[in-house]
């Protein structure tokens, strides 16, 4: 197996890019092969790999493999792979074309998703759901937001933190990546936001509690690419892995660690052979704010607890800087899902290279910039997929991989839920406004046999964490209320039932 380098990378300008996908996707891919004559006269690729989502939901579109190899003017057979894997989509086209590539080939990777410009705003949400399981949507688990808000509840819950020291963290998050996004010409989010802006909630409206709408990405257009040769550049694509969880939230362990993200981060650190303090710059996947707290401490950058203050502090588990998404990340540049992944190794590339903003923005440091790591997932975690570049001729060298330094899963006995309740107990709740302008209540329970379940409830009152609570026929649906809320209230606890039976007519 050979190493595998990356000559040139292209991103098209994320956000309202309404051409078609198949050109986008060409765009970034001539793009990509011009930026590569730096390195290479050979700029003829021997195979394409192409990611996408959802081309089919979102763009309305197939055949991604003939409009962009007509687009290209390509050999009519040459060899093209079609990637997906849900928002993981765009570093897994990547994993792919890393694996072509190690076998001698030519491969020229591209990336995007057209988000925009078919379906309705409204409409979006429920196509990006589609990520979680079917049978959790139809409890009221109806969209990602919700997902991720039980997490950063769950988050706060396990290390302490205050409702009060979660909205400081986001609101400096957010001038942080609004910041870097300004400087960053492929960013669709540039202008940065006030104290007062981000506490009003005219302008920040809650997305699903405690996520407002500066704690999550938006949903646009983009595309990228990159051409990944069998012989030395400046860059090595020194190694990409992906692993997978349950797509059933109620049958993790916990949210608060994502066990994929802890086995891919084991993999590449192994195959890199480096510890996870020596990376230099990562490009962790940022779609909710409390994602890249939990990447951060799955991928042992930083200890447990501690993520988020990594990503303001920019400071690893041993006290040494490391760039933490400098590009602006998911929440500057957007996150068109089959596009996000790959942008991320491209921005990687251009910050090692000192390219566009980066070579300002690092100055002196730039030259002690060595390794960057990129983190992408599906779902919450149900794909989770880790990459490592590095610059071929490095100014400093590997202290030796240990054991003991790499990735490591909670132990059982630090989990918040280590003692079972005494009857079914609210771990974690959140609400949400369907698209069809609904109030949706949603929470996970524990049981007293120590299962999770996603119930949800009519009356947000009995959505309080740390509560106990009675299912209403829970083998014939979600709903539940807490107990000791019906208590001399029996006609109400009849009139949503009665009314549960009627809706599932």
């Amino acid at each position: 197996m050979r190493d595998v380098h990356i000559a040139g990378v292209s991103l098209t300008r994320f956000g309202k890019d309404f051409r078609p996908i198949g050109v986008m996707l060409a765009d970034a891919c001539q793009k990509a092969l011009h930026y590569s004559a730096a390195f290479t006269s050979e700029l003829a690729p021997d195979c394409l790999v192409i990611g996408a989502m959802d081309p089919i939901g979102f763009a309305r579109q197939t055949g991604l493999d003939s409009l962009v190899g007509i687009e290209m003017n390509l050999p009519r057979d040459i060899e093209i792979h079609h990637v997906e894997r849900g928002s993981a989509t765009g570093a897994a086209a990547v994993e792919l074309g890393k694996r072509l590539s190690s076998s001698g080939l030519k491969v020229l990777v591209c990336f995007g998703e057209k988000m925009k410009g078919k379906l309705k705003n409204e409409e979006i949400p429920a196509q990006i759901s589609t990520v979680i399981a079917e049978e959790e949507r139809e409890r009221g688990l109806g969209e990602m937001p919700a997902v991720a808000a039980l997490a950063s509840y769950e988050y706060m819950d396990a290390y302490k933190v205050t409702e009060k020291q979660f909205r400081n963290i986001c609101f400096e998050m957010s001038v942080q990546s609004l910041n870097h996004g300004a400087l960053n010409e492929y960013a669709y989010f540039k202008k940065s936001v006030t104290r007062k802006e981000y506490d009003n909630p005219e302008i920040n409206r809650i997305i699903a509690k405690p996520l407002t709408k500066y704690d999550c990405s938006g949903s646009y257009n983009g595309a990228g690419a990159a051409y990944l040769v069998p012989f030395p550049t400046d860059i090595k694509l020194t190694s990409v892995k992906s692993a997978f969880d349950n797509i059933k939230i109620a049958e993790r362990r916990t949210l608060i660690s994502l066990e994929a993200a802890v086995l891919a981060g084991r993999e590449i650190f192994k195959e890199a052979g480096l510890n996870p303090y020596e990376i230099d710059l990562c490009e962790l996947h940022d779609a909710f704010k409390s994602v890249p707290w939990i990447a951060a401490e799955d991928l042992a950058l930083v200890e447990r607890g501690q993520g988020h203050k990594f990503v303001i502090a920019e400071k690893n588990r041993i006290g040494k800087s490391v760039y933490v998404n400098r590009s602006g990340g998911f929440l500057a540049r957007t996150h068109p899902l089959g596009a996000s992944g790959g942008a991320q190794l491209v921005e990687l590339v251009w910050q090692l290279r000192g390219h566009h903003q980066y070579r300002q923005m690092f100055r002196e440091k730039l030259k002690n910039l060595n390794y960057g790591l990129w983190f992408n997932m599906s779902g919450f975690g149900n794909t989770c997929i880790v990459g490592i570049v590095e610059r071929t001729k490095s100014t400093r060298k590997r202290e030796g991989l240990r054991e003991e330094n790499l990735p490591q899963s909670i132990p059982e006995e630090r989990l918040i839920y280590e003692k079972l309740p005494r009857k079914d107990k609210i771990i974690a709740a959140t609400h949400y406004t369907s698209p069809e302008e609904e109030r949706v209540n949603v929470a996970i329970i524990q049981t007293k046999e120590g299962d999770f379940r996603i119930g949800s409830a009519k009356d947000p009152e009995s959505l309080k964490r740390g509560k106990y609570i009675k299912w209403i026929k829970p083998e014939e649906g979600a709903y539940f209320v807490r107990e000791g809320y019906i208590k001399g209230k029996l006609s109400d606890l009849l009139k949503i039932f009665r009314r549960t039976k009627k809706e599932k007519k």
